[in-house]
């Protein structure tokens, strides 16, 4: 049996839902950002990890499930106890489970258990179907208002009356004769220029049509491309994500990823201090060879932890190791 919808719904509503057995899913707030650089801005976000020490059952999915599906407590827990066993038999099995709408679990070699959330989900309900938007600058343009002539008393002068000629009488018939002629000559004219409207309109009509099938081709051969792609990239993901998990419990003896000779994305955590950048090198040695203390541009201490040659796999394992540590971690070209 598969919960995973019944344990997205109760993360919209608690910060903590437990599996009983398995682990607890928890919710941590995000501040809204925005990005100058990138010219981006996301909403305030709720971001779910997960605890594999919190087991005990405090009642939250077993009573939801029973409620759900309309049976008795112990049937709920049950029903819990099946999808854990599932969900283990699948990990040992193929290494890796997805929950939908939350995130994936990794198995990594060394038997530990690591989960990868779904960053596109936003689980805080006060920005449910805020995305994340792209900033564009609006450049304001005024039209300055017509400017009405008037004299000196700031009253608006009419336009002076226009005094038609006058005809002497000998002269009336022959003036009304070329009047006529020019106005044939016109009529003429005018009738020839509609005819070539009409004629240039029906051939921009059959021209756009042919324009638009041959647009609608190309679109149609773009979305099987494009289909194409996200498939490979969907497929490129998942190896990538499996490879950070196992990077991320064991960086210094990498089993999936191939990290270059000479890296060139570097992760860096920014420091307060030389004494709090003293104690972090400290503490990361262990597990990562190479971790030193280094200045930037502003000539103030930061401390390199590990550096990979692609920079998408590097800003992946920086959300992942900013989690587990709980640090402000940075990522730039070296």
């Amino acid at each position: 049996m598969n919960l995973a919808k019944e344990i997205s719904f109760l993360l919209y509503k608690h910060n903590c839902v437990i599996l009983p057995g398995f682990g607890a899913f928890l919710l941590h707030e995000k501040n809204a950002e925005r990005n100058e650089v990138a010219k981006y801005a996301i909403p305030k976000q709720k971001v779910v990890t997960f605890n594999q020490q919190i087991v005990n059952n405090d009642g939250l999915v077993a009573n939801y499930v029973s409620t759900h599906h309309n049976c008795s407590y112990e049937c709920g827990l049950e029903k819990i106890n099946e999808y854990t066993t599932g969900l283990w038999d699948i990990l040992k099995s193929k290494r890796n489970v997805e929950v939908s709408d939350i995130g994936t679990f990794y198995y990594t070699q060394e038997d530990k258990l690591v989960f990868v959330p779904y960053h596109s989900v936003n689980f805080d309900t006060a920005s449910f179907g805020l995305p994340k938007l792209r900033l564009k600058k609006l450049e304001l343009t005024i039209n300055p208002a017509p400017i009405a002539h008037q004299d000196a008393t700031n009253e608006v002068l009419a336009p002076a009356k226009v005094e038609e000629p006058t005809v002497a009488p000998p002269m009336v018939r022959e003036v009304v004769t070329k009047v006529a002629a020019a106005k044939a000559k016109t009529k003429q004219r005018n009738e020839k220029l509609q005819a070539k409207k009409r004629q240039t309109k029906t051939k921009s009509r059959f021209s756009g049509l042919a324009v638009v099938n041959t647009l609608g081709v190309c679109f149609l051969i773009g979305m099987v491309f494009a289909l194409l792609n996200f498939e490979q990239n969907q497929s490129n993901r998942q190896f990538a994500d499996q490879q950070v998990a196992s990077l991320l419990e064991a960086p210094t003896t990498p089993l999936y990823i191939d990290i270059a000779a000479d890296p060139s994305y570097g992760i860096y955590a920014q420091v307060a201090n030389n004494n709090e950048a003293t104690a972090l090198t400290a503490s990361l040695s262990d597990k990562y060879d190479n971790t030193e203390i280094t200045l930037d541009s502003n000539n103030e201490p930061t401390v390199f932890i590990i550096s990979f040659h692609d920079q998408e796999l590097a800003d992946e394992y920086k959300n992942l190791l900013e989690n587990k540590l709980d640090l402000k971690l940075i990522v730039k070209q070296k």
